[in-house]
């Protein structure tokens, strides 16, 4: 009986210290994101990729219901009757910032595969942009994958220089509080909406020492390929297209290129998660 509940009390430590014992979080009266995130020692910006989808839904269900009138008033009717301003209409990603006690949300893994921790820890310099596909309601891959490297990234104290979203001619960053859209400076000249090279062009603005691209499509904006010139190395991750998308084309011969382009590095898939930390 003592050794079954020695087994059973390490098994429960060794579980708990992986980081899967407590991967949801009850939201309370007076959270955010970025004190959540804190709280779990996660960055903000995983925070949001992990729970983006969810907290649109929330939002459109309890905001959606109101009146224009309730939601532009300028005056505070008490808190029985909503206070000022509950929903946040005023921000850009007002979804972000209007959580419900009561909401569960998802805590971002912090066990990564052994390849994106190799992948991370030969990188060169500190700072570091993420670029990832946002097209055709991000597939839960892609939002895998680039949950991993915040998290890797996190963990070997590299410098995030910001996360940039790209998808049908624009492209969204993360900011503290905010999503800003930044108009394509492209403006789409070589058609179609995957918009990659737009996406990292961007992101090359805050100059990290590199780039890591998640996506699992073909980009549409390469032209003559003299754009990616400008832009630091690239860790040009292309993930399988979904089942059933015969009609898109696949990442891996633009990638290889933008890669090699780059001096960065081209990979493709993605191997199982470790019990790293």
């Amino acid at each position: 009986m003592l050794k079954r509940f020695a087994a059973t009390l390490i098994a429960l430590v060794a579980f708990t210290t992986l980081g899967l014992a407590a991967d949801n979080y009850v939201v309370r009266k007076g959270n955010n994101l970025i004190w959540i995130a804190g709280q779990h020692n996660v960055g903000w910006q995983a925070m949001l990729l992990a729970n983006e989808q969810y907290l649109q839904t929330k939002y459109e269900k309890v905001c959606g219901k109101l009146s224009d009138a309730f939601r532009h008033r300028t005056t505070n009717k008490g808190a029985l009757k909503g206070g000022k301003y509950y929903c946040n209409d005023g921000m850009r990603r007002s979804y972000g910032n209007t959580l419900q006690p009561g909401w569960t949300l998802a805590i971002p893994t912090s066990i990564s595969p052994a390849s994106v921790e190799r992948t991370v820890s030969e990188i060169k310099g500190e700072r570091i942009a993420v670029v990832i596909d946002n097209t055709g309601s991000m597939d839960n891959k892609r939002r895998e994958t680039a949950n991993f490297y915040l998290a890797t990234l996190k963990k070997f104290g590299k410098k995030l220089t910001g996360v940039w979203l790209f998808a049908d001619g624009s492209v969204d960053k993360y900011e503290a509080g905010d999503v800003v859209r930044l108009t394509s400076a492209l403006n789409k000249p070589f058609g179609g909406d995957e918009n990659t090279l737009d996406g990292m062009t961007k992101a090359a603005a805050s100059k990290p020492d590199a780039i890591i691209l998640v996506t699992d499509e073909k980009g549409d904006d390469w032209g003559n390929w003299n754009g990616v010139k400008s832009l630091p190395p690239v860790i040009a991750h292309c993930l399988p297209l979904p089942p059933n998308s015969r009609h898109l084309v696949g990442c891996e011969q633009t990638l290889s290129r933008l890669a090699s382009e780059t001096g960065g590095k081209y990979i493709f898939g993605l191997s199982e998660p470790t019990a790293s930390r």
